[in-house]
């Protein structure tokens, strides 16, 4: 039987934390990468120029905006969907649609916290004990027909986290079927988040037999002919990516020396737990999703200055997971033979 691979590999990471656009897509695409998601509250006024160059590169934009993450809303609520589809068509128009974007990525409230409702409502109520999947499809499809209809040539992610979704993730399988979702924060219902879906990869942090078992399920939660993708949360060096910043503002050689250790660190754990992690990318591949698509959160991390160890070594196993731990190991050091700085002692 042949052996499946994940067709993408890529970056999701907080635009606002970025300091050189070019050399960041740069290094991405000297590891392989070929997509990333660049997460905005607004686009940024050279959004133009990062969407060409990254074209030129083979490398795809999706640009991730908010449809109700972290605002006050009632997912039970047609008004609200109504308002925020309005919201996001505008956003759109005015901001989106003028760069030719190809693709787009959503969060929406309620999904990563389980949240909160304005208007206190007993769905709502309900949703936060049992899960928010079927008020999350309910209130994003009107605004996904609506996209749909005004531009139909521009794909659309669901960035779902499964924090508030507990079991009621299944009701997702309703969601449209030409909208992929993007999966973070698993496994999910009342259980730790564990590798390689975990902030911190800690050596006490074990890959659970629940995490192979919910991979299973999301990659076929619509069928064989499913678009799926998932997060890596392992590699954050700091947060607050949504403010804009000024270059002049910032030591980046400073930073580097601190990142560095804390690269470090994050290379050490993703040795350790590198043929664990092999078992979830192995499961992703082999899966009969009809595309796979896995990210790396890496944010705040400096990755335009250096191409650091643990992102090429994460990259590499993502690339051929088929192969043993000390196989991928080697391959993502000769990558790095020309940056050798890169590699976390």
């Amino acid at each position: 039987m042949a052996k499946g691979k994940i067709d993408h590999i890529g970056m999701w990471t907080w635009g606002g934390r970025v300091f050189n656009w070019k050399k960041y897509l740069d290094n991405m695409k000297a590891v392989g990468m070929d997509s990333v998601v660049l997460w905005h509250y607004n686009a940024p006024a050279n959004a133009q120029e990062i969407a060409a160059y990254a074209d030129n590169l083979g490398i795809e934009v999706i640009w991730g905006f908010n449809w109700s993450w972290n605002s006050p809303i009632c997912l039970d609520s047609a008004e609200d969907a109504a308002k925020w589809r309005d919201i996001v068509l505008e956003i759109i128009e005015t901001q989106y649609a003028p760069l030719n974007a190809s693709a787009i990525c959503f969060q929406t409230g309620g999904t990563e916290f389980g949240g909160s409702c304005r208007l206190d409502c007993e769905p709502c109520k309900q949703a936060a004990e049992t899960g928010v999947g079927p008020l999350f499809v309910k209130f994003v499809t009107p605004i996904i027909n609506a996209v749909q209809e005004a531009y139909p040539y521009l794909r659309i992610f669901a960035n779902v986290h499964m924090g508030g979704m507990k079991e009621s993730y299944q009701a997702l399988s309703q969601l449209d079927r030409s909208v992929p979702i993007m999966w973070e924060d698993l496994p999910g219902p009342l259980k730790h988040i564990e590798i390689p879906f975990a902030y911190d990869w800690e050596p006490e942090n074990k890959l659970q037999p629940s995490t192979i078992d919910m991979v299973e399920r999301l990659c076929q939660l619509r069928g064989p002919d499913d678009e799926v993708a998932f997060i890596l949360k392992g590699f954050p060096c700091h947060w607050g990516g949504d403010d804009p910043m000024l270059l002049e503002d910032f030591d980046l050689k400073a930073l580097d020396a601190v990142y560095h250790d804390k690269w470090g660190e994050i290379a050490a754990h993703c040795e350790e737990h590198l043929g664990d992690v092999l078992k979830v990318f192995r499961t992703i591949a082999d899966s009969p999703a009809k595309t796979k698509t896995v990210l790396l959160l890496v944010e705040h991390g400096l990755w335009e200055y250096r191409k650091y160890y643990a992102a090429v070594l994460i990259t590499e196993a993502l690339t051929n997971p088929h192969r043993e731990p000390q196989q991928i190991i080697e391959a993502a050091k000769d990558r790095l033979k020309e940056d050798l700085l890169a590699i976390e002692k």
